[in-house]
């Protein structure tokens, strides 16, 4: 592991410097925390102890001034981040290691007067000297993950150098650095360290200097100009320049290395600087390119207009020799401009069936560990153990419901529903909107942030806040900033869930559960951004218009909307159904039943004829519901058939408080909702009462047909039928 930032690390003028960097450092810090031997069982330092050091006394008595101030500052500020806790055992092995270099180089009176390696080094001597053996490789690592925190932010205090000028970025070591109130990626540094040359990593750290702290990049956005600085770092070193300016001559050769940049990324190999390339073996797809192409025709354009600024805050007068080409490195067709529009993908489209079988195994993800539930998989029963991931399941179930991306979820507000104006939820029906969700919006910066959730979503959102207080042993009235806080070193709930972590444990339960898509295809929940694509292509696919869904999924355009349209290839044929009624004028024109008859060849698929409706799925698909119609968005229906869907709904209605009766003789208790038998049925029985509503609605004469709810019959999907007009041929044609 590598050392603190150098940089950071000033000149001083020895133990008085020092003395005078500490006080300030500890200034105003509680008695409980200065003491020599702080005491466990103060409520003061109540939690800051890991729990198996609790006995034991951290003594600090036998070290310099400075230090002893060190560790009592970073004792308060593992106390108040809540991120870390302090084993004392670990951290009176590094008092000892203090001590004893203290007298070996009286000059070392502050744990910043050392690399972290140094320290390491003075750390194994004085554990040999006490065991009389090397320590194992657990144990340097524990000693090295106690110290290098501490090590890390003194670099920085001590430092009289601005946050731009150190060689680690953090979020969490500088709170100088500008940054959104919530950052998807706050967690996560930026090194520069292994940049080489150093004119190429200070000049990018000044560049995104300017960048940060006037606002055209974020945090998060700020994040992949590394990997483009890296990514030219090997144009330079593989062509041998040497000198910001690139060339000699500016006006002669700058083109020709522009373009010879170009060249190089085409041929990007497998891996550069030992450094994988995310791409594959095939190389950087166009995006990627381009993207890198602008990055650096950005740079070396901010650096030509700063070129003065740049050399005196870098004490690099090469800067001034740029030029005004420099700012015109690349001209317009040099790459794809603007934001490419990635194809649909159909395998991005989560189909009924599947996402029914996800549905109903998502709750062995929150299930406790010490909990099993039996399952079938593949026709065969077998016993499978909790995940005890409940906010994970709730996070992903979330997701499922809503079309929102991770990040957009683990980063909400602990308490994210408001009320709708004018709107009672008594009295909203089954299916309905209740409440409106804000979400964190950190993709795309004045896209909306709000949608309308239903009863379900209010449901698990409850849910989330309730396990949240007990797990935190919150008071009452207490509101900790997220709904999905991070569930390790984040004591306070202060921190989210980071979606690194969300999607490796999603892939470790789709892995442990092994489930197969109906392709027979690995049928994974950490693909989470699968179900934002879903949603978006039920919404379409159940007539909502354009910028309805674009408003819905926060996108600003509608060209990112229009991904979707075309996500399945039964999407066309069904919009060509509900299109043909409008000519090439603009005039109605009438579909004859028996014209839709032979569209879907139906008097050749005599399955497509049922006894409560028809079937309108294209003749080269096959059906996978069995007799489950009433859920399936291909199934329509009229008013002929009212009768046989009354019918059908008694019977299911019948046959519900049958089964309910014989579980509760059978097990003395009432049926579960959860029950996936009684979801099923309870969907169906949904479905046909809104069939029902909207026949008996149409006014009498009326032949409008009306397609089954489907996925939209769902919870949290749109609720009602779609109306698909199928009117008599006119007379005449």
């Amino acid at each position: 592991m590598g050392d603190p930032p150098q940089i950071s690390t000033p000149q001083h003028d020895g133990a008085a410097d020092r003395l005078a960097q500490s006080a300030a450092l500890a200034a105003g810090l509680p008695a409980a925390f200065a003491a020599a031997v702080p005491d466990p069982a103060d409520p003061a330092l109540a939690g800051v102890f890991m729990a198996g050091s609790r006995g034991t006394r951290l003594r600090t008595g036998g070290l310099p001034v400075p230090m002893r101030r060190e560790i009592a500052w970073w004792i308060a500020a593992c106390q108040v981040s809540g991120e870390r806790q302090i084993h004392a055992s670990e951290w009176n092995r590094w008092a000892a290691t203090a001590a004893d270099m203290a007298r070996r180089r009286p000059e070392v009176c502050s744990f910043a007067d050392l690399t972290l390696g140094e320290w390491m080094t003075a750390w194994g001597r004085v554990f040999h000297a006490e065991h009389g053996r090397m320590a194992s490789a657990a144990s340097r690592a524990r000693a090295e993950i106690a110290l290098r925190a501490l090590v890390s932010r003194l670099a920085i205090r001590y430092s009289g150098a601005e946050w731009w000028q150190h060689d680690i970025w953090s979020l969490k070591l500088d709170p100088r650095i500008p940054r959104r109130p919530h950052e998807s990626r706050g967690n996560t540094a930026i090194r520069w360290q292994e940049l080489e040359p150093a004119w190429l990593r200070d000049g990018f750290k000044f560049y995104l200097r300017l960048q940060l702290e006037s606002g055209q990049l974020t945090w998060s956005s700020a994040m992949p100009q590394h990997a483009f600085a890296f990514r030219f770092a090997a144009f330079l070193a593989s062509r041998g320049i040497g000198h910001p300016a690139l060339t000699a001559d500016p006006g002669q050769g700058l083109r020709a290395v522009a373009l010879d940049f170009r060249t190089f990324l085409h041929g990007w190999g497998k891996t550069r600087q030992g450094r994988a390339n995310d791409q594959g073996s095939g190389g950087l797809n166009t995006l990627s390119i381009s993207r890198s192409l602008q990055a650096i025709g950005r740079f070396y354009q901010a650096m030509s207009d700063y070129r003065a600024e740049a050399a005196a805050a870098l004490g690099d007068d090469r800067w001034l020799t740029l030029t005004d080409a420099h700012a015109r490195l690349y001209r317009d067709g040099d790459w794809t401009r603007g934001r490419a529009i990635r194809q649909a993908d159909e395998r991005n489209y989560i189909n009924d069936t599947d996402l029914a079988r996800m549905l109903s195994h998502v709750d062995l993800l929150g299930l406790p560990r010490d909990q099993a539930r039996t399952i079938t998989w593949d026709g065969q029963q077998a016993e499978f153990t909790g995940f005890g991931h409940p906010a994970v399941m709730r996070a992903w179930l979330i997701q499922a419901l809503t079309g929102r991306r991770a990040s957009e979820i683990l980063m909400m507000d602990f308490e994210p529903l408001s009320d709708v104006p004018g709107l009672d939820p008594a009295t909203v029906p089954g299916g309905g909107m209740t409440a409106r969700l804000r979400y964190q919006q950190t993709k795309i910066n004045g896209a909306p942030d709000t949608i309308l959730v239903g009863a379900d979503v209010v449901q698990i959102i409850r849910e989330q806040q309730a396990w949240v207080r007990q797990q935190w042993n919150l008071a009452a009235g207490a509101t900790p900033r997220y709904l999905f806080p991070k569930t390790t070193g984040n004591r306070h709930a202060t921190r989210p869930w980071e979606t690194g972590n969300y999607n490796r444990v999603l892939r470790e339960f789709s892995l442990a559960l092994g489930l197969r898509d109906t392709d027979e295809q690995p049928l994974l929940y950490s693909r989470s951004h699968r179900l934002r694509h879903t949603k978006a292509t039920t919404l379409l696919n159940a007539g909502a218009p354009l910028h309805v869904v674009q408003r819905y999924l926060g996108h600003l355009s509608p060209e990112m909307t229009m991904r979707y349209a075309a996500t399945l290839a039964s999407t066309a044929e069904r919009e060509f159904l509900a299109m043909v009624k409008i000519g090439r004028d603009g005039r109605e024109i009438g579909t004859d039943r028996r014209d839709m008859l032979d569209l879907m060849q139906l008097d050749r698929r005599t399955d497509r004829i049922l006894p409560n409706g028809y079937c309108l799925l294209p003749p080269v698909r096959s059906c996978d519901k069995g007799n489950a119609c009433h859920g399936c968005d291909h199934f329509a229906t009229d008013k002929t058939y009212l009768p046989e869907i009354r019918r059908q709904l008694a019977e299911t209605e019948q046959l519900i408080e049958h089964r309910k009766a014989q579980h509760q003789a059978r097990y003395g208790e009432p049926m579960s909702e959860n029950n996936v038998w009684l979801e099923q049925r309870l969907a169906e029985v949904r479905s046909m009462r809104l069939e029902i509503t909207a026949l008996e609605a149409q006014p009498a004469g009326d032949s409008t047909a009306v397609r089954g709810t489907g996925v939209c019959g769902r919870p949290g999907y749109q609720p009602g039928p779609v109306p698909v007009t199928i009117a008599r041929k006119p007379s005449g044609s």
